[in-house]
């Protein structure tokens, strides 16, 4: 998955971000200093989705100057199509791999995503790889729906965060996508399910991991095996209450969710895990749900996050409140 790449810079603006040469030098002179951006793609996953297919297009940055577009294909209009499932927690796969761009300030940066409504995406496609040129959600039943984001087809996915490219360095920054926010509605008789993105484009030298094992009584409980429920943890801002998320986002809606998953080790024991991954150095509450009502304990407990470190936080019969 790391054809070759290019990028176009469509015009250049004097005393902009980019240095164009003045009177009396030359252009080896006044070349411009350049870096290096590698962007990856991960995700917290959903329950009951086998596939969660999304197509990327293109990439563009803004700085002073002209937009900068590149291209994760060869071929510009060609796309890289992913599956989110597989790149959970703390794991990403690169969609820009070291790609020189001029070093600089850059104001925000755009995902070219395919996930238009009535597009089809997943129409005729099977088997554990996603497939085709559109985004869609193929479901554990094995229904496959077509994936749209609202005004997607104009904007995008727009991080207006900024990011820095160091001159001569390599700047890594992770897209993470967070598939319990995103995708609210149930999959119904409509074709089209709506992808309304929730994501955070992180710097990785900025984040750290959260991880933890949580008791096989509270993973196995009887609420987390009805349907559309599942064990998972929430990961809230400090000073806020582990609540439910509202059916538009909220400012005390959780930062972060992850899908609990059972583990076998080699030794033919079983644990119950989670892990989040890219999350920014700071105080956390994080709590364990089986429905996204109900929280253990009521009040979540605390989590510090350091940057490229891992945070450990159990999940026990004893968080349990009586």
């Amino acid at each position: 998955m790391n054809p070759k790449r290019t990028y176009k810079i469509f015009a250049l603006v004097a005393g902009g971000l980019f240095g164009i040469a003045g009177c009396g030098g030359s252009s080896s002179d006044q070349a411009e200093a350049t870096g290096f951006l590698t962007l990856g793609i991960s995700d917290g996953a959903i329950h009951d989705a086998d596939k969660i297919c999304i197509a990327f297009d293109e990439v563009e940055l803004k700085g002073q100057g002209a937009p900068i577009m590149i291209y994760p294909t060869e071929n510009p209009g060609d796309v890289v199509i992913i599956n989110l499932l597989d790149f959970q927690g703390a794991n990403a796969v690169p969609l820009l791999f070291n790609e020189e761009i001029p070093a600089g300030e850059y104001n925000w940066l755009r995902l070219g995503v395919n996930a238009d409504r009535d597009s089809m995406g997943g129409t005729g496609t099977g088997g554990d790889t996603c497939a085709g040129n559109h985004s869609y959600i193929q479901m554990a039943d094995g229904m496959t729906y077509n994936l749209y984001i609202p005004s997607g087809e104009e904007s995008g996915l727009k991080f207006v965060n900024g990011i820095t490219i160091p001159a001569n360095r390599t700047a890594t920054y992770t897209a993470e996508f967070d598939l319990m926010l995103s995708i609210r509605d149930k999959p119904g008789p409509d074709p089209d399910v709506r992808l309304r993105p929730t994501v955070r484009l992180v710097n990785d030298i900025e984040v750290g991991t959260l991880t933890g094992m949580v008791d096989k009584t509270l993973a196995t409980d009887s609420v987390c095996q009805e349907a559309g429920n599942g064990p998972s943890v929430y990961v809230f801002d400090d000073g806020i209450t582990p609540n439910s998320m509202d059916v538009d986002p909220a400012v005390d809606d959780p930062i972060a969710t992850a899908m609990v998953e059972e583990q076998m080790h080699d030794d033919g024991t079983t644990t119950w895990n989670y892990t989040v991954g890219f999350l920014l150095a700071g105080e956390y509450e994080v709590a364990f749900t089986c429905d996204g009502q109900t929280f253990v304990p009521t009040a979540g407990k605390p989590a510090t996050i350091v940057a490229e470190e891992l945070e450990t936080v159990p999940f026990t019969i004893d968080d349990i409140e009586p």
